[in-house]
């Protein structure tokens, strides 16, 4: 897509890192990577993070940036420059076949005072519409815009994959694999032809669009990334048909958590800043720097960098996880994430920065029936029983070296369900 007015409905029914606020960067070690810590309460942008848009506003700008670190408008540069104190990060794009497309880039590059990332490679070549171009002058098209990303040392992403499209609307060629005449109404046939055609050039990362349900957009994901054994990011995707703003945020956070914790993402964006043809999608109201109530879900859910470490005492919510094994999130009406485990022995790790060492009361507000274990490499720490029937919280002691480190909670059986973990000095 490339406007608000065009949602794909022909899709056959497939429909830098910088926290606000205060934050400590440590060193693991001397050579090791720093670390950010941040207050449990505290706002952490996600590197990850994105928007699609046609116009933002510094107002839009402010209100984005606690959670949103890039955007992009289909284009190759921008006339939406944030401010100061709203640090966001465009990203341009070589829309399609199109001269402008590569002198735009080039001149954009060549003037540009601090480099993007990366540079988004072909909009939509598989729909009608959109770039439209068939296999073999995308792979051409693509070896021209990673010529020019090489000049200044950046990666070329895409091409941006409509997931799919009824027969009408999509694009035909000889296919140099099945050796006839295809038409690609679906991204995994056009996308292996392309790879034919480019022979030796590397791809260092693949981009698909869905608008379908969550299960349609973690297929796809890990689908393009099984296909073709590459980072994947998410340029566009919302729940086009979604049945009321209430399952439109459902939809959002759960694809959003999904996007985070993936390791293989490396980038998504929301379609989009507003889009008057369909409210429901839309992250920010009319009125300039106000967020909807989807905005705001989509700025306050947490990142799940490795890097971020939580400072305690404080209250951490249970949806602010590194890594999650056999469990998923829902969120209550204030957005904050829930963590319920699908499996008995589900895990959740939670990255902590103690200052100073010795024993912490933990309380767990938990939902459902058994045992959860807090543990540190393996040892187990303390445990809490949950009876079930009503939500509860339910303390233990543990005892904690200061410095960074990560704790473990381990679920005894399945519906078990955290929202939150309460340190405090007892």
């Amino acid at each position: 897509m490339n406007n608000p007015t065009h949602p794909s409905l022909t899709r056959s029914g497939l429909s830098l890192l910088v926290a606000i606020g205060l934050s400590t960067h440590l060193a693991l070690a001397q050579d090791a990577p720093a670390i950010r810590v941040v207050n449990c309460d505290q706002k952490v942008q996600s590197h990850k993070r994105g928007v699609g848009e046609n116009h933002l506003s510094a107002e839009d700008f402010r209100a984005l940036a606690p959670g949103v670190s890039w955007y992009y408008n289909w284009h190759f540069k921008t006339d939406d420059t944030p401010p100061s104190d709203a640090p966001m990060e465009f990203i341009p794009m070589a829309w399609g076949d199109r001269e402008e497309s590569l002198t735009g880039l080039q001149a954009y590059l060549q003037s540009a005072t601090k480099k993007p990332r990366v540079v988004l490679a072909i909009n939509e070549p598989n729909l009608k519409g959109q770039a439209f171009i068939t296999p073999e002058k995308t792979a051409i098209l693509y070896k021209k815009i990673q010529a020019i990303a090489d000049q200044y040392q950046l990666q070329a992403v895409g091409p941006n994959m409509s997931l799919g499209s009824g027969t009408n609307d999509s694009i035909k060629a000889m296919d140099p694999i099945e050796n006839k005449e295809i038409t690609y109404t679906f991204m995994v046939p056009f996308l292996k032809a392309f790879f034919f055609y480019l022979q030796d050039t590397k791809v260092p990362a693949l981009s698909v669009h869905t608008y379908g349900s969550i299960g349609e957009l973690k297929w796809a994901v890990d689908l393009l990334h099984k296909q073709f054994n590459c980072p994947i990011w998410v340029t566009e995707f919302a729940e086009w048909k979604a049945g009321s703003p209430n399952d439109a945020r459902d939809f959002l956070i759960q694809a959003t958590d999904f996007l985070e914790r993936t390791p293989y993402v490396q980038g998504y964006a929301w379609f989009k800043e507003r889009a008057d043809n369909n409210p429901k999608i839309s992250l920010l109201e009319k009125e300039p720097g106000k967020l909807s109530e989807l905005g705001e879900a989509y700025v306050n859910l947490p990142t799940h960098d490795a890097d971020v470490y939580y400072r305690i005492p404080g209250k951490l919510p249970a949806g602010n996880y590194t890594v999650i094994d056999q469990a998923d999130v829902m969120a209550n009406s204030h957005n904050n994430l829930m963590v319920s485990s699908s499996a008995a022995g589900a895990t959740a790790d939670y990255n902590l920065q103690v200052d100073s060492a010795g024993a912490y009361k933990l309380a767990l507000t938990v939902f459902g029936t058994g045992k959860v274990e807090i543990l540190e490499k393996d040892q187990v720490l303390g445990s809490i029983d949950s009876t079930g029937s009503e939500v509860q919280t339910v303390a233990t002691t543990v005892t904690l070296p200061d410095g960074p480190q990560t704790l473990r909670l381990r679920f005894s059986a399945n519906g078990l369900i955290v929202s939150a973990l309460d340190f405090t000095k007892p």
